[in-house]
């Protein structure tokens, strides 16, 4: 950066301090003065002074009190963006860096998990961290990312910390690491459709079936290949829980499509049984997705860490 720009960006901002900023972007969602305090530990005169100095500095006045809040003008909606990615990368740059301490930090992390993976691997790291890291908290969230196109984006717009994926292809950025295939097939009661491991075409599109929603937003897969084959299956329902599915699926003639690891919790203590799919379907990649802004944050280091240890593959 030149001294010439260093001078053009003091001038312009020596008005404007990280409080304001701060005061700003919360309002701005929170759409309340006393809220607004009560987040950032102020006073709501102190929030008020605040607002009105940076209306006399943008020339605009940014909020209007309405019946719903404060709402922001077309400039506060435009200045949001770039201020909240100021204050993100603020922060990156101050503490990113900082060494992570699983035994003394106090850190939320937002992970986000298809459910199958959820049920797996959530009671395996709450117990581990309740003894080697017992401060921290998880929100677990459940987030639709169906491509690699998508999850920086969707990453992004939940404020994910980290997010386990199934993708049909690996991400081309450097901000994912794989884990392991995950072979599709799909699940029946073992009573109608037998000790064979593989499932006719014939009993596969004659049966009724149920589709894992989190996946049918994408118009590939198993759809797109019967089409090719003029071929339709019919589905009857689409859920994106997997816990229903073994009381809907035993003792009925349904089927549902889902992973190897999917599988292994839905065929749990019943007659239900994982079949391979009469059709060539190419396994999913199964990955750990962060934020690129977040790339150098060593507790997301120490996480992806712990997950590896904790997951356990598909065969």
């Amino acid at each position: 950066m030149t001294e010439l720009t260093n001078i053009k960006l003091a001038t312009r901002l020596h008005k404007i301090n990280l409080n304001l900023l701060l005061v700003f972007h919360t309002l701005y969602w929170k759409r309340s003065l006393t809220l607004t305090a009560e987040a950032l530990c102020l006073s709501q005169p102190a929030v008020s002074h605040s607002l009105k100095k940076l209306r006399l500095l943008m020339d605009d006045p940014l909020f209007i009190k309405t019946l719903d809040g404060m709402q922001p003008t077309p400039l506060a909606r435009q200045m949001d963006a770039a201020v909240a990615k100021g204050l993100f990368y603020f922060d990156q740059a101050v503490y990113s860096n900082s060494e992570f301490s699983p035994a003394t930090s106090k850190r939320e992390f937002r992970v986000s998990l298809v459910d199958y993976v959820s049920q797996q691997l959530q009671p395996k790291l709450i117990q581990h961290c309740l003894t080697h890291a017992p401060d921290l908290c998880f929100n677990m969230l459940s987030t639709r990312i169906a491509s690699a196109e998508d999850a920086q984006h969707a990453i992004q717009a939940h404020d994910i910390d980290l997010a386990m994926v199934q993708l049909e292809s690996l991400p081309l950025t450097s901000y994912h690491e794989y884990l392991f295939d995950d072979v599709i097939g799909c699940v029946g009661d073992a009573s109608l459709y037998g000790d064979n491991n593989t499932i006719t075409l014939e009993a596969f599109l004659n049966a009724p079936q149920i589709a894992l929603s989190h996946r049918e937003d994408s118009p590939l897969l198993i759809n797109e290949k019967l089409r090719i084959l003029g071929l339709e299956r019919k589905i009857v329902a689409k859920t994106p829980y997997i816990t229903p599915l073994q009381e809907i699926l035993v003792s009925t003639n349904l089927l549902c499509v889902v992973t190897e690891s999917a599988a292994k919790v839905i065929c749990r203590n019943n007659s239900l049984k994982f079949y391979a799919l009469p059709l060539d379907v190419a396994p999913f990649k199964v990955c750990l997705c962060w934020d690129e802004r977040k790339d150098h944050d060593s507790g997301i280091h120490w996480l992806r860490s712990l997950i590896r240890e904790l997951i356990t593959p598909a065969p």
